[in-house]
């Protein structure tokens, strides 16, 4: 269900791609540092958290991102 919510936005400000929790954001998905602003914001307003800079860095991919989600 948290991989279908995580999909579910980034669909929003990608091409009609397969994600994965392997795909990279920028490389696979080809998220612009503008979209991985605005998908971190929908995340945070999903959630109901905050979502530091310093933490921000460390989302490659989808896993990373969940793995994060997973914990808070």
């Amino acid at each position: 269900m948290l991989l279908e919510q995580v999909k579910r936005i980034l669909l929003q400000h990608t091409e009609n791609v397969e994600i994965t929790e392997d795909s990279q954001l920028v490389a696979d998905l080809g998220l612009s540092s503008f979209d991985l602003v605005s998908v971190v914001t929908e995340f945070e307003d999903e959630f109901k958290i905050e979502i530091s800079d310093r933490d921000i860095r460390k989302f490659i991919c989808v896993g990373d991102i969940l793995e994060y989600l997973e914990k808070v």
